[in-house]
């Protein structure tokens, strides 16, 4: 099995280096793609109408000056042009990626990348993940939750995202399919020493919780698996949206 790893933590992110582990526990043909540094909340934008550097850093690991997305999209066609990988990971992303947090999820925008061309994607988060000792509940639960993860066979333009909880080893209950919950009010924005400037803050959030959603069952010491679909149009809607026909 032919496995690309990125993130968007960046090169030194201890969450990288937990997840090439884990991959290696099943496959000796990994190659890693992520940014120089810290890429967090760019989704899955992409760098138009600019110059990215891309290079070798180290036997199968490389470096680039763009966001997560980039990141995938250089590797599959630089590295992977006659060979796709049958497999992207993103992550161990530093701080879950759950609710309305997804969207800005940079972790997620790389493996929708890889989606949307056809790859199966999983997207890996460590909730309150800040320091190497946070990420105890990844590292314990990390190799079974990972062949959990790739056994599940999505259709195709799906992306599986799953969060790791932050609890004791010994309170982690199993893993929950989830829903995603509904958690942002609005934000804080923050003042700058420096005039006409400012900086986004924490998010202002909703104290209840879907019983039926990720950060809910994330709360109750589950892993949560939550499968995400790349086409977002709401069907639903679309019989309710009358047809007009100008002349």
């Amino acid at each position: 099995m032919r496995i690309l790893i990125t993130n968007d933590d960046g090169i030194n992110a201890y969450g990288l280096g937990l997840l090439e582990n884990l991959a290696k526990t099943i496959s000796d043909e990994i190659t890693t793609v992520v940014p120089m540094d810290n890429r967090s909340g760019t989704s899955q934008a992409i760098s138009l109408h600019k110059e990215l550097y891309f290079s070798n850093i180290s036997p199968n690991r490389y470096i680039c000056s763009g966001t997560p997305a980039d990141c995938v999209m250089l590797a599959l066609n630089l590295l992977f042009a006659d060979n796709p990988p049958d497999l992207v990971l993103s992550g161990i992303n530093h701080g879950m990626n759950a609710s309305d947090d997804v969207g800005y999820s940079g972790t997620i925008g790389a493996a929708r990348e890889a989606s949307i061309v056809g790859i199966q994607a999983i997207a890996f988060s460590q909730q309150n993940g800040k320091l190497e000792t946070d990420f105890e509940v990844a590292k314990k639960f990390g190799k079974r939750v990972l062949d959990y993860a790739i056994s599940i066979k999505l259709p195709s333009r799906h992306v599986l995202n799953v969060n790791f909880p932050s609890k004791k080893v010994s309170k982690i209950k199993g893993i929950k399919s989830a829903i995603l919950d509904r958690h942002k009010t609005s934000d804080q924005i923050l003042p700058s020493n420096k005039a006409d400037y400012f900086k986004i803050g924490p998010i202002n959030h909703l104290p209840d919780m879907n019983p039926q959603s990720d950060r809910f069952f994330l709360q109750k010491g589950y892993i949560t698996f939550t499968p995400l679909l790349i086409d977002t149009t709401a069907t639903d809607l679309l019989s309710k949206i009358s047809d007009l026909t100008y002349e």
